[in-house]
């Protein structure tokens, strides 16, 4: 579903986009991974790699109304625009996938990356602590709702059972043209970037790497080591630039 408005008041122009969508598969690609169970086809088929169930992008262009007409206060102080891109976007899914290795070589739950899951046994959106001292990216889900598969199975989790964190990005530009003949003008443009530099995760570790005594991933002694279910990336922080065009 794709909503779009369009709306100009005055030195104020203002566009509305909005696309619903949900796409579903067994793989999302040819190089995918994940591993599937020939005697449970249907257990694979889950939200694509890239679904992005929301969408939402805003943008204006809004010429600012001082010192309009002609003379030098226009020249310098008149004729500035302000523009921008706001968008707010839901993340990604993601598998989560076993890699211990826990001694069952019987080639269903060996620890192989994503050729392994574990067992489901709590959940995962439970109260966790945020920031663990020593180990790099908040933690964003409970590593307690995770334990090692039961020998010989394949494991319960599903494919992309967990959606990665989403991102609300501000962007923001300022343009002004200088015209000093008919002929001749300069154009001057300042641009953000992720305008307020807010931190936006893009991906989460998915890979349970360590159980300890009590049977789960969210042991103390693995939580305070291991990254599973950590933030491990994020988009760039802001940039900034600037640019003049003359123009003859």
């Amino acid at each position: 579903m794709q909503v779009t408005a369009r709306r100009t008041v005055g030195d104020l122009t203002m566009s509305f986009a909005y696309t619903y969508s949900h796409s579903l598969d067994n793989s999302s690609d040819r190089y995918n991974g994940d591993f599937v169970n020939a005697y449970d086809l249907a257990s694979n088929r889950a939200s694509s790699n890239f679904d992005v169930r929301h969408n939402l992008a805003i943008s204006y262009v809004y010429a600012l109304p001082f010192y309009k007409g002609s003379g030098l206060a226009h020249n310098v102080l008149g004729g500035w625009q302000v523009s921008g891109i706001t968008i707010a976007q839901t993340g990604t899914p993601f598998s989560v996938t076993n890699g211990t290795d826990f001694g069952d070589a019987a080639g269903v739950g060996n620890g192989v990356g994503t050729g392994s899951r574990p067992d489901l046994v709590g959940n995962p959106h439970g109260s966790v602590q945020s920031n663990i001292p020593g180990v790099r990216g908040p933690l964003l889900f409970d590593p307690a709702a995770y334990a090692i598969p039961t020998g010989l199975t394949f494991g319960n989790v599903g494919r992309n059972t967990l959606y990665g964190p989403g991102r609300i990005n501000f962007d923001f530009g300022l343009f002004k043209r200088f015209s000093f003949t008919e002929t001749r003008a300069l154009d001057f443009r300042w641009e953000n970037f992720n305008l307020f530099n807010h931190t936006q995760y893009n991906g989460v570790n998915g890979g349970m790497d360590c159980v300890g005594p009590s049977g789960t991933a969210g042991d103390p002694s693995c939580i305070s080591s291991s990254g599973f279910l950590h933030a491990s990336g994020a988009h760039a922080a802001r940039r900034m630039q600037f640019g003049l065009r003359f123009q003859f």
